[in-house]
């Protein structure tokens, strides 16, 4: 009986030890700590990832460029970044793809300093304008507001990078700039502080992809099983989003340096309404992005050149979209 019992053991701990063995390693960075990046962090907090045999590394890693360099040096797996950057990418020859967005409008807001005299869109004619990074959503957004006040970005309007949107933040709050495009906790520290939201997405009824899930073509070609798994748990962790608010919570608390739960819930809400039903990025949202740039050869690409949807439509078809809403 001993014998018996110290095989069934054996067995039981090479079973064990061969399923941990089985996991794959993924390294999955966001680009910031906000809301509109938390599918990942859901997914790993919550087992999802594990479930779909994937050992999951979820990183920060700030400037969505710098981020999309590091996606095709192969220095991570996957990068739930801005999607302007990836498809300036793609532009330029990379061969990366948006699989998914989690939002069709910025989340990035413009905000002016009290002192500053800006009133109006027009009123940003000769200023300084901050953002984040060049080629980020913030810029994207910056550019986008002053198209619509009818003005030309960079020569108008000022448009300069000061590293972050707590740099931004920062600028602003101490008169450095006059006007500053910011998201996240950072745009709650400036509001705090005095400064005045002008605009935003919503606001001008733009469409703009937020956080876009990107991966390179030769990982989709080398394992494609993987990709999909990776999506399954993806868009199960963007549905837990939407739907489970208390859920949610702790974990952008976690991931956004342990802020407060009246913080985090005011981001979750700024965040809520801006979420569809699926995370698919939408035609509009690609051809703006096209539109807001200056090099002629922009304009021989179409808006399915940047995405590969094929893995969306597949989940959509296997019914498991349909399971998450009958939750």
């Amino acid at each position: 009986m001993k014998k018996l019992n110290a095989l069934v053991a054996a067995c039981f701990f090479v079973c064990f030890v061969g399923a941990v063995s089985a996991s794959e390693k993924i390294r999955v960075a966001f680009v910031s700590p906000v809301p509109g990046f938390a599918p990942a962090w859901i997914a790993k907090e919550t087992g999802m990832f594990a479930r779909q045999g994937l050992d999951a590394e979820v990183i920060l890693l700030t400037g969505s460029p710098r981020l999309v360099q590091s996606l095709i040096a192969g220095d991570v797996d996957y990068a739930i970044v801005g999607a302007t950057a990836t498809m300036r990418a793609r532009m330029r020859g990379a061969d990366v793809a948006i699989l998914a967005t989690t939002t069709n409008v910025s989340s990035q807001k413009l905000l002016v300093g009290q002192k500053s005299g800006i009133r109006r869109l027009e009123d940003l004619k000769g200023r300084v304008v901050g953002v984040s990074q060049y080629g980020s959503e913030a810029d994207a957004f910056a550019r986008i507001v002053a198209g619509k006040a009818g003005l030309r970005a960079d020569k108008d309007v000022a448009i300069i990078q000061l590293g972050g949107h707590p740099q931004v933040a920062a600028a602003l709050v101490a008169g450095k700039i006059e006007a500053g495009v910011i998201g996240g906790l950072a745009f709650l520290t400036a509001q705090k502080s005095g400064a005045v939201v002008l605009a935003t997405a919503v606001d001008l009824q733009t469409v703009s992809l937020g956080p876009a899930v990107a991966v390179t073509g030769r990982s989709i070609q080398r394992s494609r099983d993987s990709v999909m798994r990776f999506m399954r748990a993806f868009v199960e962790a963007f549905q837990y989003l939407r739907t489970n608010r208390e859920g949610t919570i702790p974990i952008v608390q976690k991931y956004m340096g342990g802020i407060g739960v009246e913080q985090a819930r005011f981001l979750y809400d700024d965040y809520l309404p801006l979420f569809e039903e699926l995370p698919v990025p939408r035609e509009k949202g690609l051809q703006a992005a096209v539109d807001l740039e200056t090099d002629p050869k922009a304009k021989s690409f179409k808006p399915a050149d940047f995405v590969d949807l094929s893995f969306l439509k597949e989940i959509d078809r296997s019914g498991q979209v349909e399971k998450l809403y009958r939750k």
